[in-house]
């Protein structure tokens, strides 16, 4: 059996799973919600506001970030978050964008910057737990080792097959986000210009000498990029940790709780530094496009790529040293 064949069989394994089925009807169901909750959240600004001009509300969230900043609990990484949002949005008065367009492709892109911080990874992990940990278990490995196929050739087909199941989601958020998207607020809105080149530092100051305008699908292009990146790295430790375990259910508690716990890091121990090193908190690469300051001091997009990359080479380094020496066969 040649790698191709053996690519082929676990992709095949891959689209006959029912939870890939429920994730795709999850991911549905997610894009109704949140369309409707953010068309909600409009209607209910404009009642609010008295009007439904965007530069009424603009102006009324810049007046509410501006007051947020004399809050004297705030730490440094939230108040330079929020200087982000208040320069932003006076480049956005000044030369007359609205950042409120309806649109598909703004859902899009708001979906993607804010979906990488948990969401996505988590929606990654309920697909790759299973990728190894389940054919052990299931005694599928014995078979294919007792028909002379090698455990590097088994494993990295495996590999291959969990990339393209990353890219099919990464796929399918897209096109469930613009159809369901595109009921709610119209299917327009590709070239509509988005600001980019906003560098925001953790001390609160914000650096526009490099700020720029693309269209918004080339923004989506970037930004889709990025969280697909990242979605790789967290599938390469979903898969190490099937490699380590045999129980589908402590592989991915293992790592949900992962996630989880780089999000809380975020916020609960943004002081704590040498958390920056940990693949989990480098997953948002679109914050460095968008202006948002990165969650902790030190940390820029070459940065984070390295961490990841890093990290997805050393997890798929583990899971092949494990894996050619598991006694599958006794």
């Amino acid at each position: 059996m040649n790698f191709a064949h053996l690519v082929w069989n676990e992709w095949m394994k891959v689209l006959r799973k029912r939870r890939l089925h429920v994730v795709l009807a999850i991911l549905v169901v997610l894009m109704v919600v949140f369309s409707y909750a953010e068309l909600q959240t409009a209607h209910v600004l404009a009642r609010q506001i008295g009007t439904s001009d965007w530069h009424a509300r603009l102006q009324q969230q810049l007046a509410n970030a501006t007051n947020r900043l004399h809050n004297p609990f705030l730490s440094d990484a939230e108040k330079a978050a929020i200087q982000a949002n208040i320069s932003i949005g006076q480049y956005e008065l000044a030369h007359n964008i609205n950042p409120y367009a309806p649109g598909a492709p703004g859902f899009m892109r708001t979906f993607m910057d804010q979906g990488m911080s948990l969401l996505v990874p988590l929606l990654v992990t309920v697909l790759a737990a299973d990728m190894v940990s389940s054919e052990v278990s299931g005694g599928t490995v014995k078979l294919l080792l007792t028909r002379g196929v090698s455990r590097t050739r088994v494993l990295a087909s495996k590999l291959a097959a969990l990339g393209l199941l990353v890219a099919l989601l990464f796929l399918a958020i897209a096109v469930s986000a613009y159809g369901v998207a595109g009921l709610f607020f119209g299917y327009s809105g590709f070239g509509l210009p988005v600001i980019i080149g906003f560098h925001s530092l953790p001390n609160g100051t914000v650096d526009v000498s490099h700020v720029q305008l693309i269209p918004q699908w080339e923004y989506l292009w970037m930004s889709y990029g990025c969280g697909f990146f990242a979605s790789l790295s967290v599938a390469c430790l979903a898969f190490m940790v099937s490699t380590l375990v045999r129980s589908t259910a402590s592989s991915m508690g293992i790592m949900m709780a992962a996630l989880v716990a780089g999000a809380l890091l975020t916020t609960l121990a943004n002081r704590w530094t040498a958390a920056k090193y940990l693949p989990v908190v480098n997953l948002r690469l679109s914050n460095y496009l968008n202006g948002s300051p990165p969650p902790l001091e030190g940390m820029t997009f070459l940065f984070s790529v390295t961490v990841l990359a890093v990290s997805a080479l050393a997890a798929v380094a583990v899971s092949f040293a494990v894996f050619a020496r598991r006694d599958f066969l006794g």
